[in-house]
């Protein structure tokens, strides 16, 4: 029997990608190794948000072909439709299949000369079958000026809420106790639809559905957490709608926000956590950082951390800047050095640190819904992860079995969190 293995690189839509590409395989036969050096087919899913992360796309796939000589490997994804060239001159690639081509993948992993119908409507496969994304949006209207998202994935596109909701029931139906909503800019889904909608409405026709699992937001930018948005996760069992949150922030100067073309000031992103925290009082609210963005002083990037220590935040996920290919902010001047990006990531990490671990004292002694997730940690207790975005090590419970947690303590690392099923 032939077996296949899969390299996700990236952002939790790369993630469903990969999922829908993994069912289509199973369907043609093909099961899953957790190694790479048995597999016949190898499917590396790029991503290209970062320089970083090209440089981790091309590593991987020398080390692919290396460890497996003998494998069909395919390059898809971002990195693969921004710039299929060099992936195709690294030698060790099969075929690269950017974005626009993607309804060839399967056929390009079989070996196969026909195409899959790009109107095929694949099972989706999850690993962690207790969780699973969902994909209602795809694309960006979006034009910050340092990403090259909306080129490589294009404009926004909503999927109609029948189609989510018909996945969303097959999904339950299979046992999935958590579904996350995904897309390129998950809060303007609706906006391109006849006639128009808005994400709340979405949300309405999960939740009216009554399916028997917890639905998470994950990620909105901030002009997109609507009043009905927060309505909903105040109002709702944590159980139905996690509460949980991550609102994009990329920098806590105004200027340097419009430098990046950001839609929304310091000012009106406070006003949105805010609120949502004043609602929601437990709610688990994150944000994104951009760390030594062109022209930023030092004292920007002071009132960067003050701005932010100043916020009622969760966790913060802190990039350094990356000047991508054909974006405007490639083009700007006064290009930080390398020590300077560096050291402002170090102080920005070490800020969400600090909060990632106060969030999480806060919550001691509370009972949370969680989910028992698929794997154990190092000693032995079995990972859960809680409504509120807090995954908790509880000695024993069976996987995919939705719970009650009650957090005990924080190690000393900041990071780990022991409870008991309640």
């Amino acid at each position: 029997m032939r077996r296949y293995h899969v390299v996700t690189l990236g952002c939790k839509l790369n993630q469903f990608d990969s999922a829908q590409t993994e069912g289509l395989l199973r369907a043609a036969g093909l099961v899953p190794t957790a190694d790479p050096a048995e597999a016949e087919v190898i499917l590396l899913n790029t991503c290209t948000v970062t320089a970083a992360a090209d440089r981790d796309g091309r590593r991987l796939a020398r080390r692919l072909r290396r460890i497996n000589p003998g494998a069909r490997i395919v390059a898809a994804g971002c990195y693969a439709e921004r710039d299929p060239g060099t992936l195709r001159g690294l030698g060790v690639l099969d075929a690269v299949l950017g974005r626009t081509a993607r309804h060839r993948l399967p056929a390009a992993l079989l070996g196969r000369a026909a195409a899959e119908s790009p109107g095929a409507a694949p099972a989706v496969f999850f690993e962690e079958s207790a969780r699973a994304w969902l994909r209602v949006q795809e694309g960006c209207d979006l034009a910050c000026s340092y990403c090259v998202i909306p080129r490589v994935r294009g404009p926004g596109r909503s999927r109609p809420a029948v189609e989510a909701l018909a996945d969303a029931r097959t999904l339950a139906a299979r046992g999935v106790r958590e579904i996350g909503l995904t897309g390129v800019n998950v809060g303007s889904w609706g906006r391109d639809l006849a006639p128009r909608a808005e994400l709340a409405d979405l949300l309405d026709a999960l939740l009216a559905a009554r399916l028997p699992l917890t639905l998470r937001l994950n990620s909105l930018e901030p002009r997109t957490v609507t009043a009905r948005i927060v309505e909903r996760l105040a109002e709702t069992p944590p159980a139905r709608l996690a509460p949980h949150l991550q609102v994009p922030l990329q920098s806590g100067c105004d200027r340097v926000l419009g430098a990046m073309a950001r839609n929304y000031r310091t000012a009106d992103y406070r006003r949105v956590i805010e609120t949502l925290v004043a609602r929601v009082p437990d709610i688990c609210v994150g944000a994104d950082l951009i760390a030594g963005f062109p022209g930023e002083s030092e004292a920007e990037h002071r009132e960067t951390l003050a701005f932010v220590e100043s916020l009622p935040l969760a966790y913060l996920h802190v990039f350094s800047f990356s000047a991508r290919p054909g974006t405007r902010a490639a083009a700007l001047p006064d290009r930080l050095p390398p020590d300077a990006v560096r050291d402002r990531t170090a102080a920005l990490r070490a800020l969400g640190a600090a909060k990632r671990r106060a969030y999480r004292e806060r919550l001691i002694g509370r009972t949370l819904p969680a989910l028992a997730l698929a794997g154990l940690a190092p000693d032995g207790w079995r990972r859960t992860l809680t409504t509120h975005y807090i995954e908790v090590l509880v000695p024993a419970a069976p996987p995919g079995a939705p719970l009650a947690v009650r957090l005990t303590g924080v190690e000393a690392d900041g990071e780990t969190v022991r409870g008991a099923v309640a």
